[in-house]
């Protein structure tokens, strides 16, 4: 009975898949995978012999305007339309986007070449662009959970309810429990290789009905076993609700010929035997949701967006690999897979000679690569070789002595190959908003290459020449822009205060798709790169209010210096005016003097930054400056874990206040006399003992405390053991914070500590060293080794202790090094040390 009933089954799926390209009711139904070159191939030849009067083709209606520049001969393919919706508030920023890319091997694009070549008229059957995009955030909202009890903090971020989208998505016909079982029935490593056993193989084939009828099949099952609740959770039923509306339509046109239906797979089932109306469905409307409104448009996209395993949720991987594999099936080799492999071998030893020489691989193993692929197409009963055959023959012939598991130069060379690097070209009549060609303008003219997908260095010397400095700019706005243009790697960071002296910058960067669609979504904002920039600006100087952010005058500096560093310094002015009272009435000290810290280095950076002539940014740090001595008193009232945030930013605005006294050109100097006074004030008051070190560190450099009171307030507490072993160093970790050079500059302090230091029995020492070894890490190498050399001279030491580390080392000075070295030992050994010397056993 079981078997009786599985032989009745088959066939009925069988009588099913023949149904597809019978002409029944006058429709062919053509069940596809997206970027398929098999699916693109058989289409092309059932479309020359049916000659349809009319396609329906699964793409979003409101494309439809966009049709005739899809035959223009100027398109290179990869291609994408790209979608961009409205926001929820005129002040959103980041705004839906979706992509319907084209590849050469799309049975889309294949089909409107061969529409406009019979003339067929061609239906855009899905729900339009803006009515899917709402769907996908509504989704994603839910997913994010908008009750509110799981909200982020304002420091966490948040799932990107805008995320791009693609409205090619097929992960319920590659991720359903059907293609589950066949990748293990099949015994392959994934869907993409079960894929291409069962289907593109038989790309070179020329029974087109029975190949749809397999695919449909295939695709028939792989909706029964995907869950009702789980093809209900999206906008699968409206979209094909909006389908059949359309096949109706169609149907209705005049004319002779038959109608082709060309849908994703998955969608097929329903086309062909539309399900009982449900009050559900009826509810639903074809038509974007109100309030929803998108512009679309024409845009470049790459090989690697194209390529599933870098992340696209529809299509196939590798697709400089299929595209050969089409042209050589179109070009009517006997053998295209085996041509094809040649080709993908032949074009690898090319890039590896040209990029990693040390890695070509000789003749001999080339030819056995190509030979092993065959043999394994053979022993899988396939047509000829394909991608896995490629990759799994590659691995035994060329790759000598590599582990795979840790990566391989080799095979990331070949995946390189297969996955393709080039980029498309849209015609210039194509309608891209002013903004995308005033940035490749741009991009041009400072030497930038995006004529392809391929990540470059620019190594950029950002004082001298003003061109370089331009194209910093430009790498900078663009990231305002939030475009993924350029990656910094190396240069100065204004806002932390590193490398401010460094001459040159490092960026990495690269045109892409996801570019290309920023731009075209921030097209509302203005035709050149700076109106855009000042859009953005001013929205992100409206959220810091929106988002309780009004008072942070952190996040505004921070704003401040990322626009300074895109060129924008004359545009900040409303930023400048917000960050004045943010700074004066900031409650925290540590903050105050992180704020001080960022504006002193856009002060001295004024020039590069564009600030030069502009007094705001100095008139804030004299307001930062001011409001950091106003909070002094707070360190009367720290709370414990607050003390040595608060100790540093003492230190901070101690060294910006002597550095500061001294005024330079073009700014006001800092008066000196307020920091004395405000600390004069807490010399006498209860603080914690690393407050009280740092604050009688800068007494004694105003004069107000004596060296001997300064050593018995630091000292004091080591010499007579107050306190927990760490406690005792907390003073002197204070004074080493914010004056370390006193150490050394202050004989009395010097010899207390090494009074109390030579006093200690060995167990009282170890006691204490790991806090000294950690208050004395304030300390800068320079400084460690002047202070040694103090000490050394004090103890009347002939060791040469002055910094050896300048330049490379010669044969002399590496001698000289292992005198000291043992002369250090003997030190050591005559203080009775020498344990400390011995290897330890584990």
């Amino acid at each position: 009975m079981e078997a009786a009933a599985a032989a009745a089954e088959r066939q009925d799926f069988l009588a099913y898949g023949q149904r597809l390209t019978s002409g029944e009711g006058g429709f062919f139904f053509f069940p596809i995978r997206h970027h398929s070159p098999a699916c693109a191939l058989h289409l092309a030849r059932a479309l020359a012999e049916i000659r349809p009067r009319a396609i329906v083709l699964e793409m979003p209606a409101d494309f439809a305007p966009l049709l005739p520049l899809l035959s223009h001969p100027d398109i290179r393919l990869p291609i994408a339309i790209v979608s961009v919706a409205d926001g929820e508030k005129t002040s959103d920023e980041r705004l839906p986007v979706g992509y319907w890319p084209f590849s050469a091997t799309s049975p889309e694009w294949a089909a409107l070449r061969l529409a406009g070549e019979f003339g067929s008229a061609v239906i855009l059957a899905d729900r339009e662009s803006g009515a899917r995009l709402a769907a996908a955030r509504e989704e994603k909202k839910g997913e994010s959970g908008e009750d509110g009890e799981d909200e982020p903090r304002q420091d966490e971020p948040r799932e990107d309810e805008t995320g791009p989208a693609l409205f090619t998505d097929e992960g319920q016909l590659a991720y359903s429990h059907y293609a589950d079982g066949l990748v293990k029935r099949l015994g392959v490593r994934d869907f993409n290789e079960a894929w291409d056993r069962l289907f593109e193989s038989r790309a070179a084939e020329k029974d087109w009905r029975g190949f749809f009828r397999d695919v449909g099949i295939h695709c028939a099952l792989s909706r029964l076993a995907t869950p009702a609740e789980e093809i209900a959770a999206d906008d699968t039923l409206a979209r094909e609700a909006c389908m059949r509306a359309a096949m109706a339509k169609t149907e209705a046109l005049s004319g002779d010929g038959p109608i082709a239906v060309i849908t994703g797979g998955f969608h097929t089932p329903v086309m062909i035997d539309p399900p009982a109306e449900r009050p559900e469905e009826a509810k639903l409307q074809p038509e974007a949701r109100p309030g929803i409104q998108s512009k679309s448009y024409l845009i470049r996209y790459t090989h690697d967006h194209l390529d599933r395993i870098n992340g696209y949720g529809a299509g196939m991987p590798s697709p400089r690999w299929y595209e050969r594999l089409q042209q050589r099936v179109a070009d009517g080799y006997d053998d295209p897979f085996t041509e094809a492999a040649t080709d993908v071998v032949l074009d690898l030893t090319q890039r590896l000679r040209r990029d990693r020489p040390n890695f070509t691989p000789p003749l001999p193993s080339l030819a056995a690569t190509v030979g092993q692929a065959q043999a394994l197409a053979d022993l899988r009963g396939l047509q000829g070789p394909g991608r896995a055959e490629i990759l799994d023959a590659a691995r035994s012939c060329l790759m000598k002595g590599e582990d795979p598991r840790s990566g391989s130069p080799l095979m990331e060379a070949l995946f390189a190959e297969l996955t393709g690097e080039g980029i498309g070209e849209v015609p210039r009549g194509a309608g891209a908003p002013p903004l995308v060609e005033a940035v490749r303008r741009r991009a041009r003219a400072l030497g930038f290459r995006i004529e392809d997908g391929t990540e470059r260095n620019r190594l950029l010397d950002i004082h001298r020449k003003p061109r370089h400095l331009a194209a910093s700019r430009f790498l900078h706005v663009m990231t305002l822009l939030g475009t993924g243009f350029g990656r910094c790697l190396r240069g100065p960071d204004w806002a932390g205060g590193i490398a401010t002296d460094v001459l040159f910058e490092e960026w990495t960067y690269r045109w892409s798709p996801a570019v290309e669609s920023r731009l075209v979504a921030l097209s509302i904002d203005g035709d050149t790169v700076e109106r855009a920039a000042d859009a953005i600006l001013a929205r992100r100087v409206q959220a810091l209010g929106e988002e309780g952010q009004a008072k942070n005058a952190h996040a505004a500096i921070r704003l401040l210096m990322i626009a300074a560093q895109a060129g924008l310094a004359r545009s900040c002015g409303a930023l400048i005016a917000a960050i004045g009272p943010a700074v004066a009435t900031d409650p925290d000290f540590g903050r105050v003097a992180v704020c001080l810290s960022m504006l002193d280095n856009l002060q001295r950076g004024r020039k590069a930054l564009g600030f030069a002539g502009i007094p705001g940014p100095d008139e804030l740090r004299l307001i930062a400056y001011r409001r950091a001595i106003d909070l002094l008193p707070d360190l009367e009232t720290a709370k414990d874990e607050d003390v040595p945030r608060y100790v540093d930013a003492l230190a901070t605005l101690n060294e910006i206040a002597e550095v500061g006294a001294q005024a330079g050109e073009g700014e006001q100097p800092l008066d000196l006399d307020l920091l004395d006074e405000g600390v004069a004030a807490l010399i006498d008051a209860d603080l914690a003992p690393r407050a009280a070190g740092a604050v009688a560190a800068i007494g004694h450099m105003s004069g107000r405390v004596s060296a001997e009171a300064l050593a018995t307030r630091v000292i004091g507490p080591l010499q007579f053991s107050v306190g927990a072993p760490p406690a005792r160093v907390e003073a002197l970790a204070g004074l080493l914070a914010v004056q370390p050079a006193l150490l050394k500059r202050t004989p009395a302090l010097l010899e207390r500590l090494d009074l109390v230091l030579a006093g200690f029995d060995e167990a009282d020492f170890i006691e204490v060293l790991p806090s000294l070894r950690l208050a004395f890490t304030a300390l800068a190498p320079d400084e460690t080794d002047a202070l040694a050399a103090v000490i050394a001279q004090a103890k009347g030491s002939d060791l040469d202790l002055a910094p050896r580390f300048s330049g490379g080392l010669t044969e002399a000075e590496m001698l000289a090094n292992a005198r000291l070295n043992a002369s250090f030992a003997e030190l050591m050994q005559a203080d009775g040390l020498g344990s400390w010397l011995e290897e330890q056993a584990p």
